[in-house]
């Protein structure tokens, strides 16, 4: 049966006063809620977190250079080495071949107000010489190192977030499904499935147009036909006027997770065209909306506490 919960844009956003980690009324001490504008960069709001990136591999490049693929971080005030707080981790779209982490560091600062270990991965981009495949190798090893230094990096390896959009949903649905694909320095010991996946308008089947030219990987590589009774509880979330990924690529992973009794929900946005989530991009309504889903699904997950602390905002 279809579960799918179809929600107006103009649903009312229950923003509370409270419960951002870091975020502090400078006068009174208590916590305050943020708007999107808050979040663009180094903001009174955000003045209390720190930066930092690290290379989790470097990779020889055909001229026998070298590229240095970096998580890029983003931590709550108050952090520190010891502590074990859940991670997110974001991966940009941009399909396979462009894109940058950066356009998710708006929301690396959120979910670091709320008490998050957040990060943002680079990989390399799809060209002659890579392809999807090497893509998704490059997250599994940006997954690995984040549990391999988890004590290091004051994450809880058990409790790490994945949050993907368009081909950058497809990898992250990739991450919670599919087993082969990993770089051959990799530790395989090491897990590099996620234990929650958020995939905003993703591409979960690459049988359809987006596999083309993949021949038999095509179906290795689509998440869609690898889901299992061990694939992470997911979020979806997608705009019901996508002109570039379908709604149905989310109603095929959500009914399949629903088919083997996995946590799964979709929302559906009434009016959303593709990278409605994206900060500078999509329109507002829907960029705080999807910021607050998240939250929200997060703290039913046990991985935050209290309500979201974004301002509502309208079209």
């Amino acid at each position: 049966m279809n579960r799918i919960a179809a929600v107006p844009w103009l649903a009312i956003i229950a923003v509370m006063a409270a419960s951002c980690a870091s975020v502090k009324d400078t006068h009174s001490g208590r916590p305050t809620v943020v708007a999107l504008k808050d979040l663009w960069g180094d903001t009174p709001a955000t003045r209390a977190l720190s930066y930092s990136w690290r290379i989790y591999r470097r990779q020889e490049l055909a001229n026998h250079l070298h590229e240095q693929l970096r998580l890029y971080f983003v931590n709550p005030g108050g952090w520190r080495s010891s502590d074990r707080r859940p991670a997110i981790v974001f991966v940009h779209g941009g399909g396979w071949g462009a894109g940058n982490p950066d356009q998710w560091f708006s929301q690396s600062r959120y979910f670091a107000l709320r008490g998050l270990v957040a990060a943002s991965v680079q990989y390399r981009l799809k060209s002659e010489t890579v392809g999807i495949a090497d893509c998704l190798a490059d997250c599994k090893s940006a997954i690995r190192y984040l549990r391999c230094h988890a004590t290091e990096l004051g994450i809880n390896p058990d409790k790490i977030v994945v949050v993907g959009e368009s081909a950058g949903g497809h990898l992250a649905a990739a991450l919670g499904t599919i087993t082969e694909f990993n770089h051959p320095e990799d530790n395989l010991d090491i897990p590099a499935v996620p234990n929650i996946l958020v995939l905003l308008n993703p591409i979960t089947d690459l049988t359809t147009r987006w596999g083309e030219g993949l021949g038999d990987k095509a179906m290795a590589l689509s998440p869609l036909h690898h889901i299992s009774r061990r694939t992470p509880p997911t979020l979806l979330m997608h705009g019901d006027v996508d002109r570039v990924v379908d709604l149905r690529h989310s109603q095929a992973f959500h009914e399949r997770m629903v088919e083997l009794g996995r946590p799964s929900r979709l929302i559906v946005l009434p009016g959303a065209d593709h990278a409605f989530a994206v900060f500078k991009y999509g329109p507002d309504a829907f960029v705080s909306r999807t910021v607050v889903e998240i939250d929200r699904f997060l703290a039913g997950q046990g991985y935050l506490h209290g309500q979201p602390c974004l301002k509502e905002q309208t079209r």
